[in-house]
């Protein structure tokens, strides 16, 4: 293997990181396809009960709200890799290669920050959830930490991807590609 082993200079993961960080990301994308059937068959569900039988399901709203905020952090990993974000690009159309690669080498390094501070946030409250037992008490009592939890998983892995692509806006600076 021909590694450069110039002082200062930082080596990327090994390929097969990045083989399994992708396999989690995609794991969690389809759970959170799987939570969205799951919660608009269960609205559809609550709305069919409330008409036919005046009857509905207590438990829905409160699931609904608690998938909605799981979906947004199981999927938005996935969604930076694919570049699915809206963009607009009135201006970035017209700058030179080199310009944009570096505007898009800052924004993912402030992303990354970004996400870094709510991993931390999101630790904290967990912490503080976990340590004072909090439950949310409605038509069904759960845990706070069970719903937040996802939070600083989620935000670690979008971290971590943010990073990734100023890693590469950073190589290709450095190439010239």
């Amino acid at each position: 293997m021909n590694e450069d082993k110039t002082p200062g200079k930082i080596a990327p993961p090994p390929k097969g990181f990045w083989r399994l960080f992708d396999t989690v990301v995609d794991g969690m994308a389809a759970l959170a396809g799987v939570i969205l059937v799951f919660i608009t068959a269960a609205v559809c569900y609550t709305i069919g009960m409330r008409f036919l039988f005046t009857k509905t399901t207590i438990w829905i709203i409160p699931t609904t709200e608690y998938a909605l905020l799981w979906i947004v952090f199981l999927a938005t990993t996935w969604l930076l890799r694919e570049r699915g974000h809206i963009t607009t690009d009135i201006i970035y159309v017209h700058l030179r290669k080199e310009t944009k690669h570096s505007l898009d080498g800052i924004t993912c390094i402030i992303g990354g920050l970004a996400c870094g501070t709510l991993v931390v946030l999101g630790v904290i409250h967990l912490c503080d959830c976990i340590a004072g037992g909090v439950t949310d008490v409605r038509a069904v009592t759960v845990p706070k930490s069970a719903v937040f939890i996802i939070i600083p998983v989620g935000s670690f892995l979008l971290a971590v991807q943010f990073f990734r692509m100023a890693w590469g806006k950073l190589t290709a600076i450095r190439t010239g590609r």
